[in-house]
């Protein structure tokens, strides 16, 4: 059985991995704004050879795919951990346990709201609230949340989109200059998300980790 300390070690190990993957995550989101211009440009105005442009669609994509996958793996990793570590100290009212709040990231509809009413609990529990107020409101949780669904619809959307256009038929006419503001407001969200993640993740790991936030929230 994992100690309290093992798992706070476990916890920092993987929290260090996880802000590696969410810096990542934001660079190449800021990256995508620029590069989602360029490449309605260079395409269609610029001389560069066509095997040129798509060996380096292929590098940001390939990652931005590398990337993603990191952050899906070790973001329930993470959590896992984190909520483990109440439950070893027998922390009493805790409504979620390790597995499901790791877990609800993949179930459908399910993942559109429990993992983030799974956070903010994690988020107060693991600052000082008590049982009673482990609902309260946790401003970066709230932020990241809102800008990860926001970011996934505009992107959805847009990338929905372009793939119903290719079928030949039918098509959903947007004027360019509306395609490109929402790509970049949708890289945005998603930098929102990510920078609102570290800031999460860093507070929770520092909470747990702390003399103080122990003494506080466990007593």
């Amino acid at each position: 059985m994992t100690t309290y300390s093992q798992g706070l070690a476990s916890l920092a190990a993987r929290a260090r991995t996880l802000r590696f993957f969410l810096w990542l995550f934001v660079g190449l989101s800021a990256i995508g704004i620029p590069y989602s211009l360029w490449q309605d440009y260079a395409y269609t105005e610029t001389t560069v050879p066509t095997a040129v442009l798509q060996m380096i669609t292929l590098g940001y994509g390939g990652a931005s795919l590398v990337t993603l996958l990191g952050c899906v793996i070790v973001v329930p990793m993470w959590t896992y951990r984190a909520w483990a570590n109440l439950h070893t100290l027998g922390l009493r009212g805790l409504r979620r346990s390790p597995g499901w709040a790791a877990g609800s990231f993949f179930v459908p509809i399910v993942g559109l709201f429990v993992p983030f009413l799974a956070m903010r609990e994690l988020f107060n529990r693991s600052t000082g609230e008590d049982e009673d107020h482990a609902n309260a409101s946790a401003g970066d949780v709230t932020s990241w949340w809102t800008c990860w669904i926001a970011g996934n619809l505009i992107q959805g959307f847009v990338v929905l989109t372009a793939l119903f256009n290719t079928n030949g038929l039918v098509f959903i006419v947007t004027p360019q200059i509306m395609t490109q503001a929402l790509t970049v407001f949708g890289n945005l969200l998603m930098m929102g998300a990510g920078w609102f993640l570290i800031r999460t993740v860093g507070e929770i790991t520092t909470a747990q980790s702390s003399a103080a936030g122990i003494s506080e929230t466990f007593a």
